[in-house]
């Protein structure tokens, strides 16, 4: 687990109580959307100052209304021009910090979102393509069968969870399969593991291979529509968003 993976448990916790109540997990997904758009907003709210975000915003108006009224010389529209572009400055310096905590809960929410509902494990028996990288390094398993072609890659038959399969290199094990948990790519602990962890685990360190790529199957929430429809993102993005937006509009925030 990285730092950012430290809710998971709490919310592994949370999805599986509604999951055994029956809520689907688009519905699921939506309610994460949901929690972290309205989060996102109090956050906002809570950490911005709104009474002097009100009193530039009407101060940045009237210099909008002259600038649209300005019918005058060039030499007096600059310092308008000026005025203008400096309030909406000192706006974005006013407002960045609290935008950038406002971004957090979805910030802890989209690892494991990502982890538990991109892709899913495909039953025993249909094969997986898993490439290696580099390509060169000769890897196989416990089926003398069954090893790497020139490009590194291998179709497995998914293995049975009861009767795990070891992906070997020169003799010694890289990783078992079925992993813990579904993932597309294993690789060698690297630096910003330490923020996200790879929930299928890592790689030996001492190994040549350094990425092996599963080609799992994607978890598809709804089963209509293009791809980029189908998984978490669009549920998760459009509820967080639909949720902030009125919550924006409810509190009047700037």
């Amino acid at each position: 687990m990285g730092l950012l993976d430290l809710p998971a448990p709490l919310l592994d916790a949370i999805d599986g109580v509604l999951g055994w109540i029956g809520v689907p997990a688009l519905l699921r997904v939506m309610l994460s959307g949901l929690a972290a758009g309205v989060a996102g907003a109090w956050v906002y709210r809570r950490f911005s100052p709104q009474a002097r975000l009100g009193a530039l915003r009407a101060e940045l108006g009237a210099v909008q209304a002259e600038l649209r009224g300005y019918d005058g010389p060039f030499s007096g529209l600059m310092p308008l021009i000026r005025r203008q572009f400096a309030l909406s400055l000192r706006q974005l310096r006013i407002t960045a910090g609290a935008a950038v905590l406002a971004g957090l809960p979805a910030l802890l929410i989209l690892p494991w979102l990502s982890n538990r509902y991109e892709v899913a494990f495909p039953p025993p028996g249909p094969p997986v393509r898993i490439c290696a990288e580099p390509a060169g390094v000769a890897w196989t398993t416990r089926d003398p069968a069954l090893s790497a072609d020139a490009q590194g890659c291998l179709d497995l038959p998914w293995p049975d969870a009861a009767r795990p399969v070891a992906v070997r290199e020169d003799g010694r094990d890289l990783i078992v399969l079925p992993t813990p948990q579904p993932s597309r790519i294993v690789h060698d602990r690297r630096w910003f593991n330490g923020l996200i962890g790879n929930p299928a685990g890592y790689l030996p360190d001492q190994a040549r291979t350094r990425q092996l790529r599963l080609d799992l199957p994607p978890r598809e929430l709804i089963t209509v529509g293009p791809a980029w429809l189908r998984g978490w993102e669009a549920a998760f993005f459009t509820a967080a968003l639909l949720s902030s937006l009125w919550l924006h509009r409810r509190w009047r925030l700037y």
